[in-house]
């Protein structure tokens, strides 16, 4: 059987990693050319499905759980939410600009949500976020630009979308119970 060239890269990111691939990375790049086999070989291979968007990929977890999407969904909750309090664009702030740990890590100290914190195993104090960050960068959803900085990479916008998708079933819900 013949694959695409770039094939075992895109495997290993994909499936051995558990990472996003990001446009620009040569392993996208062989996946956007090849898109329909992937599609098809996760899901005939292993009964994953592939996400493909223009900015990024990555497999859907075929788990009914998975903690670190919960996690960085509860942590992007409560960022957006700190971030809006202080006034700024949430999703121009996440898209193209620089974070800087110590921020973050001053506003979930002072968070209104630190009950939420502290019963998220992987955000309850400095040193756990810390350890969480370095999981996100594995992932390719940060991007640490030094040991002060990182920004987000376009993988955040599956999570924020997410949030969407949750939110309109929400209204939905309550919509047909008046």
């Amino acid at each position: 059987m013949t694959f695409p060239d770039g094939h075992q890269d895109v495997v290993e990111a994909l499936l051995v990693d558990g990472r996003f691939l990001l446009e620009g990375d040569p392993a996208f790049m062989t996946l956007k050319q090849e898109v329909d086999f992937y599609q098809a070989f996760f899901m005939e291979s292993f009964g994953l499905a592939l996400e493909y968007y223009s900015e990024y990929a990555f497999l859907q977890s075929g788990r009914d759980s998975d903690p670190l999407s919960r996690d960085v969904c509860i942590f992007l909750g409560i960022l957006c939410y700190e971030l809006d309090r202080e006034g700024y664009n949430l999703l121009e702030q996440l898209s193209f600009h620089t974070l800087e740990f110590e921020q973050v890590e001053q506003m979930f100290e002072m968070s209104s949500f630190r009950e939420v914190l502290d019963a998220t195993t992987n955000l309850q104090d400095v040193q756990a976020r810390r350890n969480f960050y370095n999981r996100l960068q594995r992932r390719r959803i940060i991007e640490k630009l030094d040991d002060d900085t990182f920004r987000f990479t376009p993988a955040h916008k599956y999570f924020l979308e997410f949030a969407r998708s949750v939110a309109r079933y929400n209204q939905r819900l309550a919509e047909e119970e008046e």
